[in-house]
């Protein structure tokens, strides 16, 4: 099964920026000024309440980012190997015991599912997205819907990617993950339509979406074979195939969810992979061997 090719962690809490805070820090200088130039009290107070207000905002929002950084850290340790990966799954049970921080529960799916989509699925499901901020939310539902994806489990993936909301700005790689989780999820249950039109914004030869390609070709072969384009759908596959023949594990692994014909074009495409090829001769020369 192929692992999840996204980072909900990093996507979902975007870290403070010396543009973002000179731009809040001009426009309160200029508030102040304007209240001051009018010489009343009341608006003076009021300005002075917002300025409080702001400063709890930025120093709650620096504190998320510290959090972020510390998980980014752990989750690059984590990429070594199974160790590796037990000793973040440790460290993070340290630090959040009981559960209950958003950030650290997404950190340990994020570890889990590169083992076990399971046991991710069961973390992400029990995190309180009242409690985390409704970009982030969005991005924990995508991260759920396409392991469930990666299961085969459709309608369950349909009724998350119905509740994510694709937002029209915002940095381009978690866009396109999002959109490419839901259109994958709608054209898997039917709404080709909607899936393709989601998916026409993205091009998967965008350097910047580079780690995501992978991602939007999946929903670009379910998409356009849903709609009867087979020949795209093939081409689509001879896209991941250049990128890694593993990848088409997706669509010709045993079991139910994958439509028969798929399965078999998949197959088709990975035999003409020149390693299958080869892989095909040395077979045939040594069942020649085998009957002299």
């Amino acid at each position: 099964m192929a692992e999840p090719n996204n980072d909900p962690l990093q996507a979902g809490f975007p870290l403070l920026n010396k543009r973002a805070l000179t731009t809040v820090a001009g426009v309160t200088v200029l508030v102040w000024v304007t209240a001051a130039m009018t010489g009343s009290k009341i608006v003076l107070v009021g300005v002075g309440i917002l300025t409080a207000a702001l400063a709890g905002l930025l120093f709650w929002a620096w504190r998320q980012a510290q959090k972020q950084q510390k998980m980014m850290q752990l989750l690059q340790q984590a990429q070594g190997s199974p160790e590796a990966r037990q000793a973040a799954l440790a460290q993070l049970a340290l630090q959040d015991p009981k559960g209950a921080d958003a950030i650290g529960q997404i950190a340990k799916a994020q570890i889990e599912a590169q083992e076990s989509p399971d046991k991710a699925l069961e973390t992400l499901q029990g995190i309180d997205l009242s409690k985390v901020p409704g970009e982030a939310a969005d991005q924990v539902r995508t991260f759920r819907a396409q392991l469930l994806l990666l299961k085969n489990r459709t309608r369950e993936a349909r009724d998350l990617a119905d509740q994510i909301n694709v937002p029209a700005t915002g940095p381009k790689p978690s866009r396109a993950m999002m959109a490419a989780v839901v259109a994958e999820a709608y054209a898997r249950t039917g709404k080709t339509e909607v899936a393709l039109a989601l998916l026409e914004e993205w091009k998967v030869n965008d350097p910047e979406l580079e780690q995501m390609k992978p991602m939007l070709l999946y929903a670009s072969v379910f998409a356009n074979f849903a709609a009867g384009k087979k020949e795209r759908a093939k081409k689509d596959m001879k896209a991941l195939m250049e990128m890694d023949m593993n990848l088409l594990g997706r669509f010709v692994q045993p079991g139910p969810g994958i439509h028969i014909e798929l399965r078999q074009i998949a197959g088709e495409v990975l035999q003409s992979h020149p390693d299958m090829r080869k892989m095909a001769r040395s077979q045939q020369n040594m069942a020649h061997k085998r009957m002299r």
